[in-house]
């Protein structure tokens, strides 16, 4: 049904793209009369109290004309560390989505000093904006100058979502307000929702999980402590390695948010106030209806937490590694989430044949050693009777916060990634042949030394009470009947444009296809960590949720201002995300996606 539905608004989408004049609806690019000029920007950056920056690739110290010797011996070591990279306009935290399509359109360190550093899909300009009235005034300019608007906190982005050639970036990494609440009271609102903490949108989660360490709490987050905490992961949904089985996904745990809308207007949205506005923004994407520049969200008691982690490894080619070992780490995984206790596997190739599968459970809430014993005696039976090496350890902390990473990653030499994700159902993972089936696809599944594939444990709190609980998300249905999430990560390390359109044509046409098969029902992903080249984006990110999206989408932001890419509304745009065809087609086509997805 999905593939007539796509069919038929290719074919009708076709038909009317040739019926309609040719006119487009084009934001402003360099040299063109709309284009601001020079006094323009130096008043907006008098508004931003000195805070407008002209940008370029980070790597362009390295050459003429812009050469700085001592700059750029230090970048190689710069350019490794997460951190660093958060805080760069020029900058995300891998090079696929800085360059273009060409190998003209890039700008790399180890290029000779002589060699072109172009632009890319690095902004021209960034607002390293401080405060609220900062972001009003760059949005309001944006608006005013029809300039391609990028919003970016931390640059953690495999999609291209955060940037975009000829465009103007809101850097919010600045932002970083934390406040605490005992008891917090939404605005319109007489209801104690009991502890919460407000951040930011500059905040990355490991300054949140650093914060809670120290005060007693935690947040459902994921675990790169530089991705920002209010940003696209939460508004993508905010999924948990194991924190999720137990609190649910990270947008059902938050309680409002602070936006700035597209007409540069600063609006509160919670269940009481803009409640249209509040559910939008719990799932369907960041940098869509609006700029959030603080998020408040539930918190939970920092409780002591037992960690069992066990590796199984083996020849890929040995059946026994997939017919017992992986499907012998999903059948423990399975009992335990039945006793209510979370778990992450991981799988990774090591070399072309060795391959390390790993299986990490959290026992949240206790710290009762006889159990966590217990517990190992029946996990080293499992893995016993497989016949393969394998370790296990385990060690009780006093504080989720210890397992939680807090200080920046160091990324390897070229690092550049691309992800791919999909739900497996609670029906498959806990049928009678589930783990053995997994593991079966698992086995056919195409992966290479330096690439991961790992499972968020979701079901549990996410999927329990689902008429009561999670009615107010825009997440697609089907992740209250899942059990986990598949993500796959593939590494990209030659930065040239023909491994970038490689990998990417891979990942769509081969892994992501493998991935889909595994349950063609339940053909559902995770837009923070999906195909970039998705074709069928409505569907498989919101399903029947989308029309309402789409609606509110034209409300808040009629002409389209917040752009994403795959985002809701992101069909009536261009491949170059610059141009839309006139605004009735625009609007049809809105409405034949609407009456699809219904």
């Amino acid at each position: 049904m999905t593939f007539v539905f796509s069919a038929l608004l290719g074919a009708f989408l076709g038909c009317i793209w040739l019926a309609t004049s040719g006119t487009l609806t084009c934001r402003c690019r360099p040299g063109e009369p709309c284009w601001p000029s020079a006094s323009e920007w130096a008043a907006l950056n008098t508004t931003l109290r000195g805070n407008l920056l002209e940008v370029r690739p980070v790597a362009h110290v390295c050459h003429d004309p812009f050469y700085d010797h001592f700059a750029c011996q230090k970048l190689p070591g710069l350019v490794r560390d997460s951190g660093w990279r958060a805080s760069q306009p020029g900058a995300l935290q891998g090079w696929i989505w800085e360059a273009g399509w060409t190998d003209g359109e890039m700008c790399h360190a180890h290029s000779p000093r002589g060699a072109p550093c172009h632009q890319g899909r690095i902004p021209l300009y960034s607002a390293a904006v401080e405060s609220v009235d900062q972001v009003q005034a760059a949005v309001r300019f944006a608006q005013r100058h029809r300039l391609r608007l990028v919003v970016r906190n931390t640059g953690h982005d495999t999609a291209g979502r955060s940037s975009g050639s000829d465009s103007f970036q809101i850097h919010s990494h600045r932002m970083k307000h934390m406040e605490y609440h005992d008891n917090f009271r939404a605005v319109d609102s007489d209801i104690d929702q009991g502890p919460a903490v407000s951040v930011g949108a500059g905040v990355i989660l490991g300054e949140v999980y650093a914060r809670g360490a120290r005060d007693g709490w935690v947040v459902v987050g994921g675990e790169c402590p530089t991705v920002g905490a209010a940003g696209g992961f939460l508004q993508g949904g905010g999924v948990s390695s194991f924190l999720s089985f137990v609190d649910g996904l990270a947008v059902d745990n938050v309680l409002e948010f602070e936006v700035v809308t597209a007409k540069g207007e600063v609006v509160v949205a919670n269940n009481h106030r803009n409640p249209d506005l509040f559910w939008a923004l719990r799932g369907g994407g960041g940098s869509t209806f609006g700029l959030v520049t603080r998020a408040t969200m539930r918190v939970r008691r920092n409780v002591p937490v037992c960690v069992s982690e066990m590796v199984v490894s083996g020849n890929r080619t040995n059946p026994l590694l997939w017919t017992r070992g992986v499907a012998g780490l999903f059948s423990i995984l399975r009992s335990f989430n039945k006793q209510g206790i979370p778990g992450q596997f991981i799988l990774q190739p090591l070399s072309e044949h060795q391959v390390n599968a790993n299986l990490t459970l959290y026992s949240i809430n206790t710290n009762d050693t006889k159990r966590g014993a217990e517990n190992i005696q029946s996990i080293e039976k499992v893995l016993e009777s497989t016949n393969l090496p394998f370790s296990l350890s385990s060690r009780c902390l006093p504080k989720i916060s210890d397992v939680l990473r807090t200080g920046p990653d160091i990324l390897p030499t070229n690092y550049g990634i691309l992800t791919g994700s999909v739900l497996v159902s609670e029906d498959l993972f806990n049928s009678e042949h589930g783990p053995l089936y997994l593991a079966n696809q698992l086995k056919q599944f195409p992966m290479n030394p330096g690439d991961l594939l790992f499972t968020s444990n979701l079901g549990g709190n996410v999927t329990v009470d689902t008429k009561k609980k999670h009615t107010g998300t825009a997440m697609h249905p089907a992740w209250r009947e899942a059990a986990h999430l598949i993500n796959f990560v593939r590494s990209v390390s030659t930065p040239t444009a023909h491994e970038k359109a490689r990998a990417l044509e891979e990942l769509h046409s081969i892994q992501m296809r493998k991935l889909y098969d595994m349950e063609p029902r339940f053909k559902v992903s995770y837009r923070n960590l999906g195909d970039p080249l998705e074709s069928d984006a409505p569907q498989v990110y919101w399903g029947p949720n989308y029309k309402r999206l789409l609606e509110i989408k034209r409300k808040w932001d009629r002409e389209s201002l917040f752009f994403s890419q795959l985002g809701v509304g992101s069909e009536g745009w261009s491949a170059d995300e610059m141009c839309r065809r006139h605004r009735r087609l625009y609007h049809l086509t809105s409405s034949v996606a609407q009456w699809l997805y219904l």
